[in-house]
């Protein structure tokens, strides 16, 4: 992959013109809510992957980045939004590369040099936009539901075809299992045809040839001796005499015949009257909610609904809402939702049996109605094909099973008073047809047999095609999933080792033995971490925020570190750690510097003391952070330059905007205050709420300055060091002036008379105090380099007050 040394930005989203020098190192973003950090996070996602991961995915709508991704002063000149990255490749060497991509075309970068080796390293990590991780992600690895999460966390990994496919096999094999139930009744009734036909109690082979081979000795014709999915059984019969059977085959017809009474009298029976009352009233109670019935289509809606809410309103009827309140409802009617679609299925098990003796008595009836008009005196069967069309199409209904209200009338049986009649009539007719010779019998058997055979054949054929077609499909959806389950299962078990290793480093102090299972199962993965030895839950339900959110993050680094392995040297963690406590900070610093050495994170952080633990843990050096003070519309964030800063003051002092002008000084002061504290060790009296003002913070600074200054005369003079102990008096004097010009000693006597009141100054009364302020800061930094002198410790001794450029150097240890 690679790591970025600078990136530019123009005109894009809240940024006019920044370059920030990542030097492809460890980089920091500080700066309140609302400055542009997020600016420089979707740059970044922009500059790489020619996407923005905010402006996509659920709840984002119709935004866009040809739309959004621009300034808004620039959005009707996309060309003007540009993002320009300096990149480093170290699997090539280290070798150096520019892209440069424009909000006009995003999928068409200038990448210079354009070899194909950048190329691909470039491709890599634009297939990998996982690279940026905010807390919105976290949450959905480690508060998702199984489902949820097993998707997101094969989408990092890649793998989220797998929970396609698996879906599109399940669908696959239940369309062939209810595919292969009417076939399956169909291959019945015409077995059940067959063996009325041949009067045969089975359809086997011997049964068969038997019954047949009896017909064909009377007949004179050789017997069978196999029965093959070609043969016919009345081979040979054409070659007689008379071989023209009779339009009703008197034996099979009565077969038949009685066949469909009894067919008919199964609709009438009392167990199958029972069974429909049954189904009936099960039908009844699901009514109330038959909306629900489709299952996923509502589930879906309602999981929209928790991805789209913001906390406070109901993201379809804007209802204020208790976070919680709304989630408690959404999921119980989730969890409705689950139950009502269990009934439908066992309301659909009580349909079917009544299904299937609708459609044998459709099929027993259709037989008798082909005899009718083939008595010499011809039957109208128009009645009895009605019945049958009938039956048939409240087969469909039934089995369609919505909408309900239809389903239930089609329970109801077509009145068959008619019906019953008409077969008296047919049975009459039957018994009038003379009964054949021997040899009329023989033959008009096997001409009958042949076709009942034959239909046979063919229902059979049609029944086994669909049934492979099942078990093929039931057994790849179940080799899929066993053997996708027992590969996640492989990958998880390490993601999980790593995961736990990550989290007891974080969390040593109290959970030195933290344990924790993935459970990957068929599209679900399940998350149990322990809870001090108490058992395994889902992180959510004990461990506080911060520790979810410690978990999220080494979730995803061991995810990662699977996933790219060597090749995982550029992350941005986008104000993730937002909730971790401080006492576990400098241990996420530590994790993130010592178990990632080649990866180049780019942190995003509101928190001025997060920032200063990642510089004291040597996550960032000190320099290799930029911390924003405001942004504004017409011009975008505003960085910590003091240069920026004084002017800033100076100019809102021109314009007798005093207000204004104090409350940057104020502000600015703080800031400086509080990193002079830091690197010079001035103590502050600590505040439980850990906000200190610029009345704690000046003072501490001030103190810290003329201590050490005082340390290093009383250094200079045990060393008889004539030199330093004349620079350090000359610095001593000077600070000491600039002190008494600001009148900062007046604070500790009445603080009442210092900042709170600036704002009511005029610009002649303020001028002074915002110089005086200015001269002062600059006694905290070397002349020549500009950069904070600090305090460097080595034990009790050896200790140092120095600058970068060592300009400024002076020994704070007194001689022995």
């Amino acid at each position: 992959m690679i790591k970025v040394e600078t990136i530019t930005i123009k005109e894009f989203r809240g940024i006019r013109n920044l370059t920030l020098n990542l030097n492809g190192e460890n980089f920091a973003i500080s700066g309140p809510n609302g400055t542009g950090k997020s600016g420089v996070v979707d740059a970044l996602d922009f500059g790489l992957a020619g996407s923005i991961s905010r402006l996509s995915g659920k709840g984002r709508g119709a935004l866009s980045v040809k739309a959004h991704g621009p300034h808004v002063d620039s959005r009707e000149h996309p060309e003007k939004a540009v993002v320009v990255l300096d990149l480093v490749i170290p699997s090539l060497g280290n070798k150096k590369a520019r892209i440069t991509r424009s909000v006009k075309n995003p999928t068409a970068p200038t990448i210079v040099p354009d070899d194909p080796d950048v190329r691909a390293a470039l491709d890599q990590i634009a297939a990998h936009p996982e690279f940026v991780l905010s807390r919105r992600e976290i949450v959905e690895y480690v508060l998702a539901e199984p489902g949820e999460r097993s998707k997101e966390i094969q989408a990092l990994l890649q793998l989220d075809d797998i929970e396609t496919v698996r879906a599109t096999l399940v669908k696959i094999a239940n369309a062939t299992e209810k595919e292969l139930k009417p076939i399956e009744l169909a291959r019945n009734s015409a077995r059940e045809a067959l063996l009325r036909a041949l009067d045969i109690p089975e359809a086997t082979p011997d049964a068969v040839l038997g019954a047949t081979n009896t017909r064909r000795a009377v007949l004179g014709l050789p017997p069978l001796l196999g029965l093959e999915p070609t043969t016919s059984i009345r081979d040979g019969v054409e070659s007689l005499a008379a071989a023209t059977p009779n339009l009703i085959v008197k034996a099979a017809a009565k077969a038949d015949f009685s066949s469909a009474r009894d067919r008919l009298a199964d609709l009438k029976s009392e167990d199958f009257s029972k069974r429909t009352t049954e189904a009936v009233s099960a039908l009844q109670k699901l009514q109330a909610n038959e909306a629900s019935l489709t299952g996923m289509a509502r589930d879906d809606l309602l999981k929209s609904a928790l991805d789209l809410f913001d906390g406070a309103e109901c993201p379809v009827c804007e209802t204020p809402w208790e976070p919680e309140a709304f989630k408690q409802v959404v999921n119980a009617q989730r969890e409705k939702l689950a139950a009502i679609v269990n009934e439908r299925k066992a309301v659909e098990a009580l349909l079917e049996p009544i299904a299937a003796k609708m459609t044998e008595a459709a099929s027993a009836l259709r037989m008798v109605a082909a005899i009718c008009p083939k008595f010499s005196k011809p039957m109208d069967a128009a009645p009895l094909n009605a019945y049958c069309a009938a039956l048939t199409s409240a087969t469909a209904t039934i089995r369609k099973f919505l909408p309900i209200e239809q389903t239930i009338a089609a329970l109801a049986s077509p009145d068959s008073a008619q019906i019953d009649a008409m077969l008296v009539a047919v049975g009459a007719a039957l018994d009038e047809i003379p009964e054949p010779t021997e040899r009329d019998a023989a033959r008009d058997f096997l001409f009958i047999g042949q076709e009942r055979l034959q239909g046979y054949r063919v229902e059979a054929a049609r029944f086994a095609a669909a049934n492979r077609r099942a078990n093929v499909a039931n057994k790849v959806r179940d080799t899929y999933g066993t053997s996708t389950t027992a590969a996640l299962n492989a990958i998880y078990q390490k993601v999980e080792q790593e995961f736990r290793d990550y989290y007891r480093a974080i969390n040593s102090d109290d959970e030195g033995a933290f344990e924790a299972h993935l459970t990957p199962s068929i599209g679900k993965l399940g998350f149990d971490v322990n809870f001090y030895g108490r058992g395994f839950f889902p992180p959510g339900a004990y461990h506080s925020e911060g520790h979810q959110d410690s978990m999220g993050l080494c979730l995803y680094l061991a995810l990662m570190k699977h996933l790219l392995g060597p090749g995982f040297t550029f992350a941005v963690l986008d104000d993730v750690l937002m909730s971790v406590d401080t006492g576990h900070r400098r241990e996420v610093c530590t994790l993130l510097k010592t178990a990632f050495p080649n990866t180049q994170f780019v942190l995003t952080t509101h928190d001025g003391v997060w920032l200063r633990h990642m510089k004291s843990a040597g996550l960032i050096k000190a320099k290799a952070a930029v911390e924003f003070r405001k942004w504004d519309v017409d011009h975008g964030p505003a960085e910590w330059k003091s240069s920026d800063v004084w002017a800033e003051i100076e100019g809102d002092i021109a314009k007798n905007e005093i207000r204004r002008a104090a409350g940057l000084l104020r502000y600015h002061l703080e800031y400086l205050a509080a990193e002079y504290c830091a690197r010079l060790g001035g103590y502050v009296s600590y505040k439980g709420d850990g906000r200190y003002e610029l009345g704690d913070l000046m003072p501490a600074a001030v103190g810290a300055m003329a201590k050490l200054l005082k340390e290093a005369k009383a250094s200079a003079n045990s060393w008889n060091n004539a030199a330093v102990m004349q620079s350090a008096t000359a610095r001593e004097g000077q600070f000491a002036a600039a002190v008494a010009a600001s009148k900062i000693e007046e604070w500790q006597i009445n603080p009442a008379v210092h900042f709170n009141a600036w704002e009511n100054l005029s610009a002649a009364d303020f001028a002074p105090v915002a110089a005086a302020f200015k001269k002062l800061m600059a006694e905290f930094v070397c002349p020549k380099c500009g950069g904070p002198l600090y305090l460097v410790k080595s034990g009790h001794t050896n200790n140092m007050l120095r600058c970068d450029c060592s300009d400024t150097s002076f020994s704070l240890t007194k001689k022995p």
